[in-house]
């Protein structure tokens, strides 16, 4: 081999020799962290996805996940992690409730050397110890408390949006600064006040909801009655209106009756009377006179019936 290939071959392997090199994968950065020389300290270059070169020799790189992760805090541990990482806080009444939590946050990818300086974690678990179950989980708890003082149990049991808002506004303004994102803040499931207030706000309510049914009752019973009324009323009318309608037909009958009327239906009877006797035999109830002419009668039998 000619002196020139030697020199170009041993180059070439001190160079492989005295130079790293890592890759970067997707959502993820990295920084360079220099131990050695005038540089020496955290690097504010930040090694995104690909490959990336550094001299092992003097400096390490630090990679970061950048992309969304969702972190569990819960009493039930077949969720999260295998203990019970519930968290406790008080509200205004001073009591103690206790709550499972759910957060989501995303690292900038900018901001990598700064969070790394402030935390000092050297991988993913030590990031894990340090910030998500150290720092993050802490300021949740220190938010929580610091808002829930304002609340009462019903306002952090039953409609809480406002307070969760304001929760998560709280854990995102102090994380920030780190260059942390808080994309997603909120309880899993129902807060857990003590056993005893449960009870009560369970009494409670059972109270509430009995007395809007018997308010649904009495505005059935009032409609029924009324119902009746309505009815009693327009039969009431419908007989006044009858009897009205027969008086009336009665007046007009009355009026109508006149003395030639009277006379001729005293005289129809009286014929109806004579037709039913036999030829020679007159009524002792009428009384006769002498010849042909029957006296008593309102008209004259002709000779010979």
């Amino acid at each position: 081999m000619k002196p020139s290939k030697l020199l170009l071959s041993l180059a070439v392997l001190a160079v492989a020799f005295l130079t790293g090199c890592t890759r970067i994968g997707p959502g993820h950065a990295g920084i360079v962290v220099n131990s050695a020389g005038s540089d020496k300290g955290v690097s504010q270059q930040t090694a995104s996805t690909g490959w990336f070169w550094y001299n092992p020799f003097t400096e390490s790189v630090i990679e970061y996940q950048t992309a969304q992760r969702l972190e569990k805090w819960t009493k039930d541990t077949n969720e999260g992690k295998p203990i019970n990482e519930e968290v406790s806080f008080t509200n205004k009444d001073s009591m103690v409730i206790n709550a499972d939590v759910g957060i989501a946050f995303s690292l900038d990818p900018g901001s990598v050397p700064k969070f790394y300086v402030k935390f000092l974690a050297k991988d993913e678990d030590d990031l894990d110890t340090k910030f998500t179950n150290g720092y993050l989980k802490n300021q949740v708890r220190n938010c929580l408390n610091e808002l829930a003082g304002q609340y009462d149990i019903k306002q952090i049991m039953g409609d809480n949006a406002e307070f969760l808002k304001r929760t998560h506004a709280c854990i995102q303004d102090d994380v920030k600064q780190w260059g942390v994102n808080v994309d997603q803040f909120g309880l899993i499931g129902a807060p857990r006040p003590p056993e005893q207030i449960v009870t009560a706000i369970n009494g409670k309510v059972s109270a509430e909801q009995d007395a809007q049914r018997k308010v649904i009752e009495l505005q059935q019973f009032t409609a029924d009655a009324n119902k009746t009324v309505v009815q009693a009323e327009g039969q009431a009318k419908a007989q006044v209106a009858l009897a009205n309608g027969e008086a009336e037909a009665n007046r007009i009958r009355n009026a109508s009756i006149t003395d030639n009327i009277l006379k001729l239906r005293a005289l129809e009877n009286q014929r109806a009377l004579i037709d039913k006797l036999q030829p020679g035999v007159l009524p002792s109830t009428l009384v006769t006179g002498g010849g042909n002419n029957v006296p008593g009668l309102l008209f004259q039998v002709p000779a010979g019936k």
